[in-house]
């Protein structure tokens, strides 16, 4: 957020490089950070009336990220069981879950708590697609969702859908279905391209530290690992190397309505769902021997933590309990409410927790090693880096005389003693490229990992700049498809209201 602040004030459009706040020097997390969150950062600087509070934001953030699950879990569930009142079951069972208010209060997990926000409606849409069909449009258009909020929890959603295809294989073999996978990777494929394209073009060119130093192995998935009885009861995590008093659950109350639900549950689909919940939950504890998996299995990995399975795990819960349960109020309404008022009173546990061990204050001089690229990484280098200290590179025979910004990017004056290669304060990506004296240049790749320039002696104008068409290319293709998405609904819903279906039915509008 305050890196988004630091680019919009100094007008750049489109805003990916923070230059010269401190501890950042040119380094990104707009352009790697799935995109989601900027958004919801936008949003709260115009409800926050531009405050430059970053704290007010960031409160405001979240906030708004719990009216999106509330949202979610109301549409879902009322749509999976025509209950006003599982929608709002529903929404309480996982906004009082202890791995949501989690990633709120303790772990302070921004995308992956607005992934966990779109993960009802993701679980509706599979449901839908075995059931009554009307929300499978749910499926391309969550995952969407979930992949611009958190990569790792595209990871669990993918993991959840190929458990949920082999659960229903004979109802998913059919033409008509297939034709729906495809066109439901195409739309999520397009509507995406403009994060991944500049996202895999830096991987490939980058050399981005997050995606090959900080890989984690199966071994280490085994030791972020939750004890049992801390799965089973809710109380703060101690075992493992997880960060210490994190509620690894989706809560008691929770846990005890999906066991009933598969005795009591009025639907056979919903029992298969509540199952796989289940695998999760047990898939988080130390029982599953992660170590076993090669290493060489790919993409399951990037799940990184396996009590990320609990985002899914109390979405499913939710979804399907909460039917039950509303059913149940006409009968007992007094146990419903119970559950309900029992539900909203283990909030204060993870709550609790935040004020007994309050964040440290917000360091802006901290250096995240997560987008650097290797060689900025190497201890040599980034020890200076994470002290500020460009003493430790820069050449005294050549100073930067003066600094300013031109449409959001640094020019500066430098005055060289002779020709040489300077160093410039800046982290290295690919995609820049430098004006010197209004000449295009390339930059020097230098060992340290930052951006380096040759100079012959005097006094030079040097202007650094990245090359955005390998942004706006891929949101170009991004618009254009969602330019003929919104165009062949609204013909398809526009021949659905009228009967002028080609072969005479009145098929379903997204196929």
């Amino acid at each position: 957020m305050i890196s988004l602040n630091n680019e919009l004030a100094n007008h750049q459009y489109p805003p990916l490089f923070d230059y010269w706040s401190s501890g950042q020097f040119g380094y990104s997390w707009q352009l790697f950070y799935p995109p989601l969150t900027s958004l919801l950062f936008l949003i709260a600087k115009a409800v926050t009336f531009n405050s430059p509070d970053t704290i007010l934001q960031m409160k405001m953030v979240f906030f708004i990220i719990v009216l999106i699950a509330f949202g979610a879990c109301f549409y879902a569930a009322k749509r999976e069981h025509n209950s006003n009142a599982a929608g709002y079951l529903c929404a309480i069972i996982l906004l009082t879950s202890g791995y949501f208010l989690t990633n709120i209060f303790v772990r302070f997990a921004l995308g992956e708590c607005l992934a966990m926000a779109l993960m009802p409606l993701f679980i509706r849409g599979c449901s839908s697609l075995v059931g009554d069909g009307r929300d499978r449009w749910l499926i391309p258009f969550a995952t969407l969702g979930i992949l611009l909020s958190n990569i790792p929890s595209t990871i669990v959603a993918a993991l959840f859908f190929f458990l949920f295809m082999a659960a229903n294989l004979k109802a998913m073999l059919n033409q008509h279905t297939l034709l729906f996978f495809l066109r439901s990777a195409l739309i999520v494929i397009s509507l995406s391209a403009f994060y991944w394209s500049p996202l895999l073009y830096h991987i490939r060119h980058s050399d981005i530290f997050a995606t090959s130093g900080k890989l984690l192995q199966y071994e280490d998935l085994l030791k972020f690992s939750s004890s049992l009885i801390e799965t089973l009861f809710s109380l703060p995590s101690t075992y493992g190397v997880s960060n210490p008093g994190m509620f690894l659950s989706i809560g008691v109350v929770q846990l005890v309505l999906s066991l009933f639900y598969l005795k009591y549950g009025h639907s056979s689909q919903g029992r298969k769902m509540v199952i796989i919940a289940l695998v999760f939950i047990v898939a988080t504890t130390h029982f599953v021997p992660w170590n076993l998996i090669p290493n060489s299995v790919p993409v399951l990995k990037l799940m990184q933590f396996p009590w990320r399975l609990l985002s899914c795990a109390v979405a499913i819960v939710a979804l399907f309990t909460s039917g039950m349960l509303a059913r149940k109020l006409t009968q007992s309404p007094t146990l419903v409410l119970s559950l309900a008022l029992l539900c909203i009173a283990t909030m204060y546990l993870p709550i609790k927790q935040r004020f007994d061990h309050p964040l440290v204050p917000l360091n802006l001089n901290e250096m995240y090693d997560d987008y650097l690229n290797n060689s900025n990484v190497r201890p040599e280098n980034f020890s200076h880096l994470d002290k500020n200290d460009f003493s430790f590179f820069t050449n005294p025979q050549a100073s930067i005389t003066d600094t300013r910004f031109v449409d959001g990017y640094p020019e500066m004056t430098i005055q060289s003693n002779g020709e040489q290669v300077v160093t410039l304060p800046f982290i290295r990506y690919s995609g820049y490229y430098l004006i010197v004296d209004g000449k295009k240049t390339l930059p020097v790749l230098l060992a340290s990992g930052l951006v380096g320039v040759r100079l012959s002696g005097g006094e030079h104008r040097v202007n650094l700049a990245y090359r955005t068409r390998i942004v706006l290319i891929p949101a170009l293709i991004s618009v254009l498809s969602l330019g003929v998405i919104l165009v062949f609904f609204s013909r398809r819903r526009r021949n659905k209201l009228y009967g002028h279906q080609p072969n005479g039915k009145l098929d379903d509008p997204f196929i």
